[in-house]
């Protein structure tokens, strides 16, 4: 059993069919039954059976099946890190995180991490740290900034410091920002300017919303986070943001809630996948930082 007969094993069984994974493959149809068979012949056991011209997966086949993924998975993260090993420069870090710490954490840490590295590239996608956890989960991304109270179990995770306290924010000219704390019930008694449905912020909302038996009083919804900014400051609403986005926006004042509410982030990767040079050097880099 060798590393080519798994990979045309598995393009078999993925493609149903020994001509389409022939041509997949770019290889001779007879050339790949040969190498089928004597995986067969290998391993003492039939992988495929081939009834009324149909080419399914035997019970055996599929547990080889589970095994090969691994294999030549493992096979070709063990050849990025020997190609990494010995270039020791370049690289890419692919990033999904918030939109917010998109724009209000990570530009100051990326452009102090370019001037050290300037020969890695950095991809940063911003659309929610639960979207970014997805985008984890399905391998389009190599890293993600997530909650660390709502990661998924296949990922492991390194907190990014002091949890992000989770405040009202409103226009500097408002008459509730000279408060120091508000509570929730009269945080949703006021218009709202929100995230859209499906970002994290905006399901804490409703959640809390919800176990007060009362309805936000939403104005605007949005996933963008400069109109969002400016609606607040023009007095459309109250925002929900973190504090240090307050704090950076010289017309926005931020107020904690009586129960004061924290946001816990940290980088996450699949557990038991190789996390590149690039990847590790930048995750460092920001954590040291």
């Amino acid at each position: 059993m060798d590393r080519r007969q798994l990979q045309i094993f598995q393009m078999v069984a993925e493609e149903g069919s020994f001509t389409k994974a022939a041509n997949r493959l770019h290889m001779a149809q007879p050339a790949v039954s040969i190498a089928v068979r004597k995986l067969e012949e290998d391993v003492g056991l039939p992988l495929f059976s081939r009834a009324d011209k149909k080419v399914n997966l035997t019970s055996e086949g599929g547990i080889l099946l589970q095994h090969a993924r691994t294999i030549l998975m493992q096979f070709e993260q063990a050849k990025l890190e020997m190609s990494e090993l010995q270039a020791m420069e370049g690289g890419r870090v692919n990033l999904g995180t918030s939109v917010l710490m998109g724009s209000y954490y990570f530009p100051d840490k990326i452009a102090a991490f370019r001037q050290q590295y300037p020969q890695i590239s950095v991809s940063v996608i911003g659309e929610g740290t639960r979207r970014a956890q997805q985008l984890l989960l399905d391998g389009e991304i190599d890293m993600a900034l997530v909650n660390v109270n709502d990661a998924a179990d296949e990922l492991e995770v390194k907190p990014l410091g002091a949890p992000e306290e989770i405040v009202a924010c409103v226009a500097r000219s408002h008459p509730l920002a000279s408060q120091q704390r508000i509570s929730f019930t009269d945080f949703l008694a006021e218009p709202l300017v929100v995230y859209r449905e499906g970002y994290y912020m905006r399901e804490l909302i409703e959640a809390k919303a919800a176990a007060l038996d009362l309805m936000p009083n939403i104005a605007v919804e949005t996933n963008v986070s400069h109109l969002m900014i400016n609606l607040i400051e023009q007095q459309q609403g109250l925002g929900f943001c973190i504090r240090r986005v307050a704090d950076q926006e010289p017309g926005l004042s931020a107020i904690s809630f009586e129960e004061p509410m924290f946001l816990e982030l940290g980088f996450a990767w699949k557990r038991n996948r190789y996390v590149s040079k690039a990847n590790q050097a930048f995750m460092d880099f920001v954590l040291s930082s």
